[in-house]
This record gives C-alpha cells, structure tokens and sequence, in this order.
C-alpha cells in the first residue's frame, strides 16, 4: 500500500473518488485505459488530499540528467536552509541531485541564474515566492521545464505552488499582539520592493490592525535587509521618536535578533517595555534573550513536497496544482502583556 508521509493513503483517494485503489494507481501512471470521467474523479480526489506518491517511475524514467535546480534568494544565516536540506534529501532519495544557485533578491539576476540552470541541464526548477521576471517565467514555459513556487501557495498554470499564505502570517501575527491587549505597533520588514513574501506580511499585520481600529498610518514600517544590524538600527529608529511602540512585528527572526540586541543595549528590557515578535522559527530564535516568539514557516514540508512535485508525471503535474501550508506560532519569552 502507497502511503504518504502525512498519513495519507492510496486507499484514501479510492474512497473518495469511489472507485478501486487499482483504478487510482492507473490514472496516477497515465494509463490510458481508464475513462475520462473517472480519471478527472480521481484526479480531483487526490488534489483534495494533497496526495502525491514518493515519486513517479514513469517521470523519472522520462529524466536523462537526473538534476533539478533550485534558486534561493540568500545562503546567508538559514532563512532557506532546512527547506533545501529538506528538498535534496528528497532527491536524493530517487537520484536525482540538485543544483543550487542564489539570486541575491534581484528578479533580473534570478533569470540569469534559472537560464544557466538550463543551460547546464536542470529538467524542473525550484524557485521562491510568487514575484519573478517575467521572462524566468516564459523561458520555462517555452523550454517546457516543470517549476514549484515556494514559500508561496499563488501560482500560474502551469507551475504549481507549495508553500502558505504570507498576508495570513501577517494577520496571525497581528492577532496575537492584540490579544496581549497592545495598541501601539510597529513593523520592523524586509525589503519589499520585489518581494511579495516581505511584502505579504506587511500587509496582513496593518489589515488585521485596521480591523482592530489601528489605523494604518500609526503603524511605523521600517524595512531593512535581513541581517541583524538592520533589525538593531530600525529599532533604534522606532524609538527616537516621542511615543513608542509596545509590540515589533519582524518580519524574520534575524531582523528581530537585532531589535532584542538593540533593546539590551539601550536598557529596554524584553517584553516589560516592549514585546518582539519574529518570523521563520530559526535556530537563532533561541539563541537571544529572552528566546523569541515566532511563527515558524513549514520549511521542512514545503522541501518534501516540492521535491514530489518534480516528480510527478506530466499528467499528475497538471491537477495537483497548488498546495496552501500552515504556519505555527511558537510562544516563547519576548512577547507578554501590553504594559500599563
């Protein structure tokens, strides 16, 4: 019996498909001999489960390089390390080995990297977050290479798209600081300007703000790189002013190391004067002082089935489309009540 690594079961799209799990291992392997009817019944069955078999033998048959390229924006810190160590091991357990590049947050570089790729024979790509050059998206169109979009779940056909909802993220987070009973906010982000990620999270904690009656010109959004002198010196300028915010929303744990840094050495203390919030759950979320709040990303998961994706055959490919994450949040000591 085929099972999932989520707990999912071929027997599980037969039941909800009504038919035999013999019937969904045909339409699975393109057999031709199953009727159009039942096919797209299947079909649809295991795109509501979210269910993808380890790897398809008619795909990775039809493969004559056996690699697979990634782009990721940054190898610095682990922003996007445990999904790639997640994503190669995932390969690996097929043959299949990965070719990894960088595109240093630039939209036109990134096509550059995704075209070298090619060049160098990488039959499917991997990239991150839905904001690309247009024309990355067209060469792979053209070339008919197969991509997933992570840490995203928007995609056009006919690339899919595993990963969460960035706005959601936001909101959640936002949610949280307002049943500590804060009502002054700020937002320290990364750069948002081709980055729908950064972008996405600042736009879900001002809209569940609004909702709330926090107007969106209250909430100073400071943006920085990601790194964690940018997340000290936009601290320190959320706090030159007169009124100070009592909850930071970062848009990543490493900005939000920087605002504890910044706070430690300006003698706030953390979350008495004002509570910190990060992003992407990171090693280094417990490595400050206190340990950082944060919502951890499902890095691992969006590795494993990006992975799968790729190997799926071309028919499979094009009705399990799109695949929506969750995100967590992990309470530690940098957030508490709003101070009095």
């Amino acid at each position: 019996m085929t099972t999932r690594a989520d707990g999912t079961k071929l027997i599980d799209v037969a039941r909800l498909a009504a038919c035999s799990p013999a019937t969904v291992s045909r339409v699975l392997n393109d057999n031709p001999s199953v009727g159009v009817e039942v096919r797209e019944r299947v079909l649809r069955a295991a795109a509501e489960l979210g269910y993808v078999p380890n790897g398809s033998a008619r795909a990775l048959r039809s493969m004559q390089t056996r690699l697979v390229g990634a782009v990721i924006p940054t190898l610095d810190h682990a922003i996007y390390a445990t999904m790639v160590d997640s994503l190669q091991a995932r390969l690996s357990e097929k043959h299949v080995s990965l070719i990894l590049s960088t595109s240093m947050y630039d939209i036109d570089f990134e096509f550059e990297q995704v075209r070298l790729l090619i060049e160098r024979g990488a039959e499917a790509l991997i990239l991150v977050g839905a904001r690309h050059n247009p024309k990355t998206i067209a060469l792979l169109n053209q070339r008919h290479i197969p991509y997933v979009l992570t840490y995203t779940f928007t995609a056009d056909r006919p690339g899919a798209a595993i990963g969460f909802d960035n706005e959601k993220a936001g909101r959640t987070g936002a949610r949280f600081l307002l049943d500590l009973g804060h009502r002054r906010f700020a937002m320290i982000a990364g750069i948002t300007h081709d980055n729908d990620r950064a972008a996405g999270r600042v736009i879900g904690f001002l809209d569940e703000l609004a909702k709330a009656g926090i107007a969106r010109e209250s909430v100073p959004v400071v943006e920085g790189v990601y790194n964690i002198s940018a997340g000290a010196a936009a601290m320190k300028t959320l706090f030159s002013g007169a009124e100070h915010p009592t909850a930071v929303f970062c848009g990543s744990d490493i900005l939000a190391a920087g605002a504890v840094k910044y706070c430690t050495e300006s003698g706030l203390k953390v979350p008495d004067a004002v509570s910190i919030l990060g992003f992407d759950n990171l090693e280094i979320a417990e490595l400050t002082s206190p340990e950082l709040t944060t919502l951890e990303v499902p890095a691992r998961e969006m590795g494993r089935l990006a992975a799968d994706h790729v190997m799926l055959s071309t028919m499979q490919r094009r009705h399990i489309h799109q695949r929506e994450l969750s995100i967590r949040l992990v309470v530690r000591g940098s957030t508490g009540t709003a101070p009095t």
